[in-house]
């Protein structure tokens, strides 16, 4: 007899998914709206287009020549977001600075009728071209640092810049004109950043111009230290512990082919790869911003995306062969935590796991915005940003939350079905056998930008323990909607505070859509005769030997 779902205490369920909801909506939304209310134009920016356009006029002004634009980015200086962030100068210097020196600009790619390559930085609120760079080519030559240092300071007081606050820093490598400036927020000081160029004709050309606010050195060596552990934690940790569980799988899905069938996830794994593969394209302006300012940002986009495009398929065949390996471990184990469709119960089963989704769901927002809340202010962990997952860089950004079903499909099968059915085959124990692909589901997301990068590891075990709990006792389609709805959740909000009806609109759509998916699948399940049941299997694998006893039970 195969053990199946346990039901749930409707009563406990609701009123942790109301009370997780009410902390989320106070810690999480109601800060972002208070900002918003403070400053409505908080959200509104220029389109991209006026950002080409005041880009085209300053470049044929500065320049001549005529200039096209090539792309158009959102640009964010990371390591100032992130040193303001921890500092929480965010306010501060946004009244102190923000008008003239933006963390956040339109990054506008221009190439020139002679092959000339420009990167211009347009205020994405005024319009006003702050920043500019022309990478170096063919015309034009250096100037010797004595007369580059005596123009570039000549720019700079004429730019409104005290000459007595101008600094100038030692001759670097490359030939830029460094000054530091007086003007300074917490240990982050200003510095102006120019390179002068002699063009054919004679004339004295400044060729770049980058004001910013250095952060600290000893800030800069710690972020690069925690975002090098987190990169070796990303590829030897998650991707490659990953790949292990994908041949396992494999191997498993081989060996308990009379337990399950080879269609299993198939439907599931066809959407993540075509949501994923829509994520791809949907990336490519996030993908350019992160290359930065090189002639060579177009091929190398395109290169970086289809590398990614490859990636997914692999991924893909690894949640199938996950779907595939899980369930036949699962029913060998005699459980039954995922129903076929067609066996009896299965469209009940969905409606009623897409109910235990949202509670569970709710409730863990809430849990998530305490864990933040009580390590922020017990152990000061801050966030920075990520040019790559900016809402803005995404060309269509309504199709951003289609990630969540991705990232639910995905991970449910590998580190749930499949994770916690291994090593519950091998431990005998269920809590030893979520241990292990919880660490490792966790491990996917350190390389975030918050920091530590202890933090995210800490905050997703947990999570991701309470996620097992659901898919051992609730099963399978409980921890998909319960993992869906708590990223849509989080990816619609973030779709909504761009501002606009149809922002507003799409964002709603998506946290309430998954009851439209769940009644559809009950509607249609209820219309169609049940399939009669699988024949029992003639004899189970064997088990490896267990390492630890414990209770079989998965409650």
């Amino acid at each position: 007899m195969q053990r199946g779902i346990t039901q749930p205490n409707w009563r406990l369920l609701l009123g942790a998914g109301a009370a997780g909801l009410l902390l989320f909506l106070i810690f999480q939304i109601a800060p972002e709206v208070s900002r918003i209310i403070r400053d409505p134009d908080a959200t509104r920016h220029i389109a991209k287009a006026e950002a080409e356009a005041a880009a085209v006029r300053f470049a044929e002004e500065h320049f001549g020549g005529a200039f096209e634009p090539a792309g158009t980015v959102h640009q964010i200086q990371e390591r100032l977001y992130g040193y303001l962030s921890r500092e929480d100068l965010g306010e501060d210097y946004e009244e102190r600075y923000g008008q003239q020196y933006p963390v956040e600009t339109w990054q506008v790619e221009m190439h020139g009728e002679d092959g000339e390559v420009l990167f211009v930085h347009v205020h994405m609120d005024t319009g006003e071209v702050v920043a500019w760079n022309e990478l170096p080519g063919k015309g034009g030559r250096k100037l010797e640092f004595g007369a580059a240092s005596l123009a570039a300071r000549a720019f700079a007081i004429e730019r409104g810049y005290p000459e007595q606050a101008l600094h100038l820093r030692g001759l670097p490598e490359d030939g830029t004109i460094v000054f530091d400036a007086e003007d300074q927020i917490g240990d982050a000081k200003l510095t102006l950043r120019i390179n002068i160029r002699q063009a054919e004709d004679g004339t004295i050309r400044v060729t770049s111009f980058k004001p910013a606010f250095e952060v600290p050195d000893d800030y800069a060596a710690y972020v690069e230290r925690q975002d090098q552990i987190a990169s070796i934690l990303t590829f030897a940790g998650y991707m490659g512990l990953s790949f292990v569980l994908f041949v396992i799988a494999i191997i498993y899905a081989a060996l308990l082919r009379r337990q399950t069938s080879f269609a299993r996830g198939l439907l599931l794994s066809g959407i993540f790869l075509v949501f994923y593969q829509i994520n791809n394209v949907n990336m490519l302006d996030g993908i350019r911003a992160s290359v930065g300012e090189s002639a060579e940002a177009g091929p190398v986009t395109v290169f970086l995306t289809i590398l990614q495009v490859l990636y997914t398929l692999g991924v893909a065949v690894s949640v199938w062969f996950a779907f595939v390996g899980g369930d036949g471990l699962w029913r060998s184990m005699g459980y039954n935590l995922w129903r076929r469709r067609g066996e009896p119960g299965f469209g009940a089963d969905v409606w009623q796991a897409m109910k235990i989704g949202y509670c569970a769901a709710f409730a863990l927002l809430g849990l998530q915005a305490v864990i933040f809340l009580v390590m922020e202010r017990g152990f000061g962990i801050w966030s920075s940003a990520d040019v790559t997952q900016s809402t803005l860089n995404f060309r269509w950004a309504w199709l951003f939350p289609l990630l969540a079903w991705c990232a639910a499909i995905s991970e449910e099968a590998m580190y749930r079905l499949f994770g916690v059915g291994l090593f519950k085959r091998w431990f005998r124990n269920t809590a030893a056998a979520c241990i292990i692909p919880t660490v490792i589901w966790a491990l996917g997301h350190v390389a975030y930008p918050l920091y530590p990068w202890s933090t995210r590891l800490i905050e997703l075990t947990i999570l991701g323990l309470l996620f097992c709990w659901l898919f051992v006792r609730f099963g399978f389609a409980a921890a998909l909607f319960a993992h869906a709805v708590f990223d849509l959740v989080l990816m619609a909000t973030s779709l909504m505070f761009l501002g606009g009806a149809d922002a507003i609109a799409a964002g709603i759509f998506y946290i309430v859509h998954p009851v439209g998916i769940a009644w559809l699948i009950h509607w249609w399940d209820r219309r169609r005769p049940p399939k009669p049941p699988a024949p029992a299997p003639e004899a189970p694998v064997p088990a490896a030997p267990a390492s630890a006893a414990g209770d079989p039970d998965p409650a």
